[in-house]
């Protein structure tokens, strides 16, 4: 069994099935590639990946056992090869930040600034996904550091670190009959329109729960990703937006206000590094600077 035969299986895997682009990744050829996983499996007197025609769809039982370990494998490989970075160019480098939306562009703008002037010469680079993406990114090694409230605590191939702790915000027209009072109830939240996040980001699955459990059925007229577009559709008069406190900035949204909510709970972002390798130097400053942020 060959080292380069785990890659083009590893590299096939994180390039959704795709061997013309994984080839690209590996500058190589589809054909080369092809041939390395008919000697895996031949080795293995097994095949490792499920096919349709000639693609490459998903992975067979073996292959789903095989993954992990080979992930590891890798995992150890960029260790190394991140120990001789920083010993050779301690400053220089890339680091790759998984995160959301709202993080990116509530929470870690001011993080980023002094990070670029510590390390002016890292290459800094964020991709914005859904929670569990990030997680599946950090585990196979397409980003160093993932940042995200879910999807990263409960999964044992993450170390994650404690960011911050946020709630949830009510915002309404500064004309809206809501906007005088501190205290709102759920069934008055819920005889409004609410116009709030996507399914699966920035507690919209609590949300969701919070106003079943209570037997409640609101009528979400608009779900985004965005605050911005969410505070955008609430301006416009579409309902009553419901986003994370982070997202609310009073000197942007003057036109609104925001009511603090505490029906939602609270919740907790993390940061989150693959257990088992290790980021390089610069990285572990970003996760610093992060957590110094909120001290």
């Amino acid at each position: 069994m060959q080292l380069k035969q785990l890659e083009t299986v590893w590299h096939t895997v994180i390039n959704g099935y795709n061997l013309s682009q994984a080839a690209t990744v590996l500058h190589t050829s589809q054909s080369s590639l092809s041939k390395h996983i008919a000697a895996l499996e031949n080795q293995l007197k097994t095949e490792v990946f499920i096919r349709q025609g000639k693609r490459l769809t998903g992975l067979t039982p073996m292959g789903e056992a095989l993954l992990p370990h080979i992930e590891s494998i890798f995992a150890e490989i960029r260790t190394i090869e991140n120990l001789s970075l920083d010993y050779n160019n301690p400053q220089s480098g890339t680091l790759t930040i998984a995160t959301t939306h709202t993080q990116a562009r509530y929470v870690l703008p001011e993080i980023v600034k002094q990070f670029k002037e510590k390390f002016p010469k890292v290459q800094l680079v964020l991709q914005q996904a859904d929670p569990e993406t990030i997680a599946n990114m950090v585990i196979r090694g397409q980003a160093d550091i993932g940042i995200a409230t879910e999807s990263l605590l409960h999964n044992a191939y993450l170390r994650c670190y404690r960011y911050y702790d946020w709630s949830h915000r009510i915002i309404v027209p500064n004309d809206h009959e809501l906007a005088g009072q501190e205290n709102i109830d759920l069934p008055t939240l819920a005889s409004y329109p609410i116009v709030t996040y996507h399914g699966g980001f920035t507690g919209r699955s609590t949300i969701d729960k919070t106003f079943h459990d209570a037997g409640l059925e609101p009528d979400v007229v608009l779900a985004a990703l965005d605050a911005d577009v969410i505070s955008t559709y609430v301006s416009a008069g579409l309902g009553v937006g419901i986003i994370a406190e982070m997202a609310f900035e009073a000197s942007h949204y003057q036109s609104l206000t925001a009511i603090p909510v505490d029906h939602f709970g609270r919740f907790t972002s993390w940061i989150a590094v693959r257990d088992d390798a290790e980021v390089r130097q610069f990285g572990k400053a970003f996760i610093k600077l992060c957590q110094e942020q909120f001290s």
